[in-house]
């Protein structure tokens, strides 16, 4: 397996999970959205709060240039250390949610 299939497998893996969150005081539930093709990987939130429809993307990652860009992250903890944790190393991972000027403060790669 090649790097970038070995990354695409992990973003699955890492990802996965919040499709199984259950909220307690909303009516939403998380969507997976995986394109292998153009290599964009989102976790949609959708639902109901009593009468207003709730729509969101919670987590957005995709590969360019072969590097791991993290472009929404609306999770507690962030999901940065679990790539992390699960072999993409840091100077692969973008944070692409910072604008440029501020990436190479955050130790990850800045593009």
């Amino acid at each position: 397996m090649d790097r970038l299939d070995r990354y695409r497998q992990i973003i699955r893996t890492v990802l996965k999970p919040y499709t199984d969150i259950r909220y307690a005081n909303v009516n939403v539930k998380n969507r997976s959205a995986f394109d292998t093709e153009t290599d964009q990987y989102i976790i949609l939130s959708e639902g109901w709060d009593k009468l207003q429809h709730l729509h969101g993307v919670l987590i957005h990652v995709e590969i360019i240039d072969s590097k791991v860009w993290i472009q929404v992250d609306g999770t507690e903890d962030g999901i940065a250390q679990e790539l992390l944790q699960s072999g993409v190393p840091k100077e692969d991972i973008v944070l692409g949610f910072h604008e440029p000027s501020i990436r190479p403060l955050t130790g990850f790669a800045v593009a």
